[in-house]
């Protein structure tokens, strides 16, 4: 089964912009089975359409009068709610429910994909397998690139090895020791998580711009991703600061030709 998100975008891309209103009518009903559809079996849709909460216990962010993690449910809040208690292996509470961190984690797969939130040891040797391929591959290649321009007919330079490798399997071990990382090689749960978050907030409210609720219509940063941008953008999806521009979408609209020859 594909995940809430890319059924929702395969549903924006059955049909190219501008939409006819039969085009636009077929999206959102699209969009609204996928949800339905996902909510029957996944508690964590199920508080996110109706508005509930995610959190847990001793939640200090919670706390804070300017925390983020306090709010209602919604995708972003639950990936950085996955996140931030991911190496303590933090239960946490939907609608007053417990489930294991690894539960959740697994409801949050269902609908964004390349997360990888579950708990994981530090020791586990699946942490550090990206890390180190993409440390060796980069000493090795660097190495052979510097032993085609000497005279000595090794395929690999020994020095690189020594002074690029070590240093660089180093890194890759501590910083895969502190963080789990994502496949780069596709798309980012924090853009995929508040496309999501967009279109659940008009799906809420039985809005027609449901139908032009693209991943292209909000910001992404690159190439380095930071809370505080995407965190603004999350408050903004909140406050329904994106209505005008879905609403100027609309205005596009192809509407059907009409026959003059009658």
């Amino acid at each position: 089964m594909d995940p809430l998100y890319t059924l929702c975008r395969s549903a924006d891309n059955r049909h190219a912009p501008p939409l006819s209103a039969a085009a636009a009518a077929e999206v959102i009903a699209a969009k609204k089975a996928y949800f339905a559809a996902e909510a029957e079996k996944n508690p964590l849709v199920r508080a996110i359409l109706a508005g509930g909460e995610v959190t847990f216990e001793a939640c200090a962010g919670c706390r804070r009068p300017t925390g983020f993690l306090a709010g209602p449910a919604t995708f972003f809040r639950t990936h950085e709610l996955l996140r931030k208690t991911r190496r303590g292996d933090t239960p946490l509470r939907i609608d007053g429910v417990e489930y294991t961190h690894d539960a959740v984690a697994e409801m949050f797969a269902r609908c964004v994909p390349n997360a990888r939130l579950e708990h994981v040891p530090w020791y586990s040797p699946s942490r550090y397998t990206s890390s180190l391929a993409f440390a060796w591959t980069l000493t090795l290649v660097t190495a052979h690139l510097v032993a085609r321009d000497a005279e000595d007919g090794h395929l690999f330079d020994s020095s690189v090895i020594t002074y690029l490798g070590v240093p660089l399997t180093g890194a890759a071990l501590v910083q895969s020791a502190l963080r789990q990382n994502r496949d780069v090689r596709r798309a980012a749960p924090w853009n995929s998580a508040l496309y999501l978050d967009l279109n659940a907030d008009l799906l809420r409210r039985d809005s027609p711009a449901l139908a032009v609720a693209r991943k292209e219509q909000l910001p992404r940063q690159r190439p380095i991703k930071t809370e505080r941008f995407y965190y603004a953008v999350a408050r903004r999806i909140a406050a329904h600061d994106f209505d005008e521009l879905l609403e100027r979408r609309r205005a596009f609209l192809r509407e059907p030709a009409i026959d003059r020859s009658a």
